[in-house]
């Protein structure tokens, strides 16, 4: 499954990503809410998305 971690804390998003890699997950990742509305609206979107509530640009719920 495509899943996207979108969050502005490297840790968050490096802990996420290795725990869901470890299940062979693909992960894509975004550093704000911007860069994960756009990662939402390609062809092969994930079908998944974990969100950070508060980023720069576009929030988590913003994105939703």
């Amino acid at each position: 499954m495509r899943i996207l971690i979108a969050d502005d804390d490297l840790t968050s998003r490096l802990v996420l990503t290795g725990v869901l890699k470890k299940s062979g997950d693909h992960i894509v990742t975004a550093v704000d809410g911007d860069e994960a509305w756009e990662a939402m609206r390609q062809p092969d979107a994930p079908t998944l998305a974990i969100l950070d509530w508060m980023m720069p640009g576009l929030a988590g719920v913003e994105v939703c």
